[in-house]
């Protein structure tokens, strides 16, 4: 009866209408593109060139993200352009190669999630490459502006990242990755803010007399001195960009000006002057607010997760069962087992249940699971190796680990014992009693 429906089954198959034969048309792509070939093993979601690439994707975005608004609003008139623009072209070419990768050849089938959401970011971030040709048509240099429409994808590539780093083994937490996340943005943030504050003062208040920066003078001094940050000439009717011995210094005040009132709502020490001045301003402490809010937050996440999962939470743990054996009056040795199994469980999962986490697993792959954990301890048993794969399987799915401290008795005279213990470390000494007759009669006769 089952071959029959088998026949049935493939007979449907062949009927293109079918939604059994699309399902078998995805079935076959997935072994041609699960094949041996060196091209599949490389570009498999948790190969190393992933890892390496993914770690470029973010490490140049957070680059590009950094040094445009820098650029834009420090750069030198005798700065070197040609050198920078080569280096903006390559990492162009870079990320088109990404959105190349990403469509045809890092996912089968077509990654539809990417397609729907990040594809066209992707794509038109790309047409900063176009910035070259400002040399010859000066209407292109803004096209240099939409490289930081990547600045939305660096958190999946911190993600990609993070997953690739989780699945060697090296883990990295929800809260942990949040926290980083926006440790990030922060600093990011601040960064921008610190840009737009030195090309309000650059580019859109040349020409007046009193500004956040001309009235900043950090070396002490009037307003209007050498002393100040940037110093007003009359005879021009304009102010000078920056009087400071470099731009480097001109953007550390800048930058400190947005950490303070990103953080507070400033020192004093540098404070708006013009209407548009002051407009920024306010945009910036309401940004800071949002900013810290998203800060304490995950920082409350992470504390959660440490006083939960963490060893906070083990403590609270082993404190409890420290009272409750305690008022039950528990004897020392028993609590000394008990204790030691507790470290044994923590150190080899870190307060994860195993057994509620397989639950909500399909029960084959619950046994796939097992097997790949528990396999090792199974093969230490000869008679077991040449069972058949699925009964190995439900034997390490059946397994459950125990540990038990020096000196402890397992089995004693009389006890009855229903499972089998397999000794994976450790050794185990059996004793007999000193009367035999409390033995059964397989005792008896294994003693003889």
């Amino acid at each position: 009866r089952r071959n029959k429906a088998v026949n049935e089954n493939l007979e449907i198959s062949k009927n293109q209408q079918t939604k059994l034969s699309k399902l078998v048309q995805k079935a076959d792509d997935s072994m041609c593109y699960n094949n041996d070939d060196e091209k599949a093993k490389v570009f498999k979601p948790y190969s190393t060139f992933r890892l390496c690439w993914g770690i470029c994707c973010c490490a140049l975005s957070i680059y590009t993200c950094v040094a445009v608004p820098y650029w834009v609003a420090f750069a030198e008139s005798n700065s070197d352009e040609y050198s920078l623009i080569m280096i903006n072209v390559l990492i162009d070419m870079f990320f088109m190669i990404d959105l190349y990768l990403r469509c045809y050849e890092f996912t089968f089938p077509a990654n539809t999630q990417y397609e729907k959401s990040q594809m066209a970011v992707d794509f038109i971030s790309c047409f900063a490459l176009l910035d070259v040709m400002s040399y010859r048509l000066s209407g292109m240099k803004h096209f240099r502006y939409l490289c930081l429409l990547r600045i939305s994808r660096i958190p999946s590539f911190c993600d990609e990242v993070s997953q690739n780093l989780n699945f060697r083994g090296i883990r990295i937490s929800l809260a942990i990755n949040l926290l980083c996340k926006q440790g990030l943005f922060y600093l990011m943030t601040n960064h921008w803010v610190a840009c737009v504050w030195f090309i309000i003062h650059r580019y859109l208040e040349r020409s007046e007399k009193f500004t956040w920066a001309t009235t900043d003078c950090p070396f002490g001094g009037d307003v209007g001195d050498y002393k100040c940050l940037a110093k007003y000439d009359p005879v021009i009717g304009e102010h000078n960009i920056c009087n400071l011995g470099s731009m480097v210094e001109c953007y550390v005040r800048s930058f400190h000006f947005a950490l303070t009132t990103l953080s507070t709502v400033g020192y004093g020490d540098i404070s708006p002057v013009t209407e548009i001045e002051t407009i920024w301003e306010n945009c910036v402490v309401l940004t800071g607010a949002c900013f810290m809010a998203g800060l304490i937050g995950a920082f409350g996440a992470y504390l959660s997760e440490n006083d939960s999962l963490g060893m906070n939470a083990f403590r609270l743990k082993i404190q409890s069962l420290k009272n409750y054996m305690s008022y039950r009056n528990i004897p020392d040795y028993i609590q000394n087992e008990i204790f030691f199994s507790h470290h044994f469980r923590w150190q080899k999962s870190q307060g994860l249940d195993e057994h509620e986490t397989l639950q909500i697993l399909p029960e084959p792959l619950q046994h796939d699971i097992s097997y790949e954990v528990k396999r090792r301890v199974l093969h230490l048993v000869p008679i077991f190796k040449p069972l058949p794969l699925i009964v190995q399987k439900r034997i390490c799915h059946a397994l459950i680990p125990q540990v038990y401290p020096k000196d402890s008795i397992i089995y004693s005279v009389g006890d009855i014992g229903h499972e089998i213990l397999f000794i994976v470390s450790g050794v185990v000494t059996v004793t007999l009693p000193s009367d035999l007759s409390e033995l059964d009669t397989s005792g008896k006769s294994n003693a003889a």
